[in-house]
């Protein structure tokens, strides 16, 4: 006993001392600006020394923290003076420059990118754009020069964006003309990474069907981008709880280390190349944190029999994590960084406890490891939500209720699926008939996992969406039932069994309250907030009908949001989706949402205006779920219950927005007027061809732009609100002169980017 505590008590201090660095860094980041840490490092390093003077053994603990806080804060100070304040000083400006490629090109469909450094700041890692083919052929190690315009990578429009620096990307540049690329090529290891990761993602595609190699390269290489094309695939994934099997992680350095160990057993030969094998694989991968951090805990697990030293999973936790953000402080806002601590957290905590709660005594032999099977998962599933939940809620506002059954039956299979995918992938280097055979056989354990993860994704509770806060509240109450059951003096069935048979009840009452309240009014009509573009919404009972699903300059998605919004309110199915015209920020949404939830029609003008080139992407969604598409080239007239929809003729000539279809749609007396981007003109043409008025809404044209919106047309149509649909752009929308005009003319005025969603009930 003596020797373990003389061994566990500087582990204990290592952990003091990580703990405290690290939340010295998330407060640098989350809290602090960058001008109090100085000042606060300088309070730390003056309150430890104190402390320090009074050589007092009981505050060695509080010395070691303040110390750690200290470096902690220290540490993100010097960063930014060595990244960060030189990106800023960048900002804006068009330079002639060097630069080292580190990554190969991704291929989008408009576009390309590139990570780079530049030669004479090599502290800086670049993310290089260009969309005139100057990328093409280029790979690690090629040195580029030409002139590049730069942009801070923390600001996107508009607003703080901390995604790129959390990857240690510090500046944005694109291309102004054709590139210079060296002869000669530089060398590095992570090349060699690099290099390797392109050769085994060409012998994926090779040797997997079609219809799996996305799926396969990214579960095994962390190549995600062709699976997010798949967004069906990548939907299901997401909602069914199990989209981690895809994002490379602990699970898979587990999986690895595993599949080693079962080829050569466990030895300190085969321990020293795992190590060898894992740092490989994470360095192959991209070396995303939560790989980082499965990595160092890994080693330190191996090395400790080595070292005949006892391995404590709270301090190689800790460590790892300090270890990440000592090279970069800024990972700490890393989404992947932060779910893969919790959840590692939430295993070492709370996971024998759970598996302890759920079977105390279980059976021995073959039928018990059977039966320990699905405990082991569900426990291991149900510690990791415990601190995933939160995070997850906040960070994409939906939480998966359904992730526990669905890792049950397929977490099997994703582990057969990875190590026979590396062992496919190995065959076809020796042969690759043999190679393809195996893959093929691997293929249907992908394919089994797909239909598992759709089959969850159909169903209603696969997924809750926090636009609703009833369902925040649910979730809040959840904590607080398991909580109290488990802390009751009780038998294991009721602590377990009432928070359980509770937390089903409150939520079907959540539901069926949530389905009522739409379904109170006579209608509801929801301009949602998706940035620069449009997505309106229409309930009437349990018709749904839509118009827009688009938006630019913003992060998020229109149809993501959409979708989101559209099962908050129980929605199951929307019946008609009109796009007024397909340019991105009102069309570029579609697929996305169509991916989350049936679309039964689209209405569109007929022979639109593609120079977004979105219809070709609509209409093989449309192909694929089934969506009948309605080519609008008169007036025409449809009805879903409660909701009637007049969907005008476009015009035949003008501009790609004078040829939107405009829409008045009606529920009950109440009438709303859609424009899209259509001009004075194209308003004008309407009103004189058309009988329009005493309206109660309108969503003003072209997001506020001055060439919309004109006198005699508000003037006519006699509305009493406008609903402005805008976000962060470049075009000055909603401009003054607009908003003046319809204040002149007597609406009230709303805005998304001032007001959010903009929900009217009907009654």
């Amino acid at each position: 006993m003596l020797l373990r505590q003389r061994v566990l008590l500087p582990m204990r201090k290592l952990a003091i001392a990580a703990l405290s660095f690290s939340a010295a860094v998330f407060a640098a980041n989350y809290i602090f600006g960058i001008i109090h840490c100085p000042i606060l490092a300088a309070l730390f390093l003056i309150l430890g020394a104190s402390l320090l003077l009074l050589r007092r053994k009981w505050l060695r603990g509080v010395i070691i923290c303040l110390f750690s806080l200290a470096a902690g804060l220290g540490c993100f100070g010097l960063h930014y003076l060595f990244t960060s304040a030189p990106a800023h000083a960048l900002e804006g400006q068009t330079l002639q420059l060097s630069a080292t490629v580190q990554t190969y090109p991704k291929q989008y469909e408009h576009f390309s990118s590139v990570e780079i450094k530049l030669n004479d700041s090599p502290c800086l890692r670049v993310l290089l754009y260009d969309r005139i083919g100057s990328l093409d052929g280029l790979e690690p190690g090629n040195v580029i020069s030409g002139a590049f315009k730069l942009s801070s990578a923390d600001v996107r429009y508009g607003e703080s964006y901390d995604y790129y620096n959390a990857k240690d990307i510090y500046l944005i540049a694109n291309t102004t003309g054709e590139l210079s690329v060296s002869v000669e090529k530089k060398f590095s290891l992570s090349f060699l990474a690099a290099k390797l990761n392109r050769y085994l993602s060409l012998k994926a595609d090779e040797i997997f069907p079609a219809d799996t190699a996305h799926f396969m390269k990214s579960m095994l290489l962390g190549d995600r981008t062709d699976l997010y094309q798949d967004e069906a695939l990548y939907s299901a994934l997401k909602h069914s709880g199990i989209s981690h099997i895809v994002a490379v992680s602990g699970l898979h350095v587990a999986f690895l280390v595993g599949l080693i160990q079962m080829f050569l057993g466990v030895s300190p030969k085969s321990s020293v190349l795992c190590l060898i094998l894992v740092w490989c694989f994470i360095l192959m991968t991209g070396a995303p944190p939560s790989a980082i951090r499965a990595g160092i805990m890994q080693t330190f697990l191996l090395l400790a029999p080595l070292l005949k030293r006892e391995n404590d999973s709270a301090t190689s936790l800790s460590a790892a994590l300090a270890l990440i953000l000592l090279v970069n402080p800024y990972a700490a806002a890393d989404v992947g960084l932060q779910l893969s601590f919790a959840a590692m957290a939430g295993v070492l905590l709370l996971g024998g406890r759970i598996r302890n709660l759920l079977v105390s005594k279980p059976p021995k032999g073959l039928l018990g490891r059977i039966l320990l099977y699905p405990v082991n998962i569900l426990a291991g599933s149900a510690a990791v939500m415990v601190f995933t939940v939160p995070l997850t809620a906040l960070h994409f506002g939906t939480v998966s209720v359904m992730a526990p059954l669905t890792n049950i039956f397929v977490m099997w299979s994703v582990s057969l699926c990875f190590g026979g995918g590396f062992i496919a992938c190995a065959a076809s280097l020796v042969y690759l008939p043999l190679g393809r055979i195996l893959a093929w056989l691997v293929s249907w354990l992908a394919r089994y996992i797909f239909a598992c993860a759709r089959l969850v994704d159909s169903l209603r509770l696969s997924s809750l969406y926090l636009d609703d806060r009833l369902m925040a509240g649910w979730i809040v109450l959840v904590y607080l039932l398991f909580f109290l059951g488990l802390r009751a003096r009780a038998s294991k069935l009721f602590r377990l069994g009432l928070p359980t048979a509770l937390a089903v009840l409150t939520l079907c009452l959540a539901l069926w309250m949530t389905n009522a309240y739409y379904l109170s009014a006579e209608g509801y009509i929801t301009v949602l907030d998706v940035g620069q573009g449009q997505c309106i919404t229409v309930f009437s009972g349990e018709n749904t009908v839509m118009i827009d699903c688009g938006s630019i300059y913003s992060t998020d998605n229109a149809g993501d949001r959409a979708g989101a919004y559209l099962a908050s309110c129980g929605r199951k199915s929307v019946d008609l989706l009109l796009l007024t015209h397909l340019h991105a920020d009102h069309a570029n949404g579609v697929t996305r949402l169509m991916a989350m939830i049936p679309v039964k029609a689209i209405a569109m003008p007929i022979d639109p205006n593609d120079d977004d080139g979105q219809l070709e992407e609509i209409l093989a969604a449309a192909e694929r779920y089934e969506t009948e598409i309605i080519y609008i080239s008169e007036n025409t007239v449809r009805s879903f219950g409660g909701i009637a929809m007049t969907m005008y003729e476009p015009s035949r000539s003008g501009k790609a927005n004078e040829r939107c279809v405009m829409a008045k749609v009606s529920i009950g007396d109440y009438d709303m007027l859609v424009t899209g981007d259509g001009s004075k003109e194209a308003e004008a043409e309407l009103i004189e061809n058309n009988e329009i008025s005493n309206l109660e809404l309108l969503i003003a044209g072209h997001h506020g732009s001055r060439y919309s919106s004109g006198g005699a047309f508000l003037e006519s149509i006699g509305a009493d609100t406008a609903v402005v649909s805008v976000g962060y752009n470049t075009y000055g929308h909603p401009t003054n002169e607009t908003l003046e005009r319809l204040a002149a003319y007597g609406y009230t005025i709303y805005r998304t980017d001032l007001n959010g969603n903009i929900e009217i009930c009907i009654s």
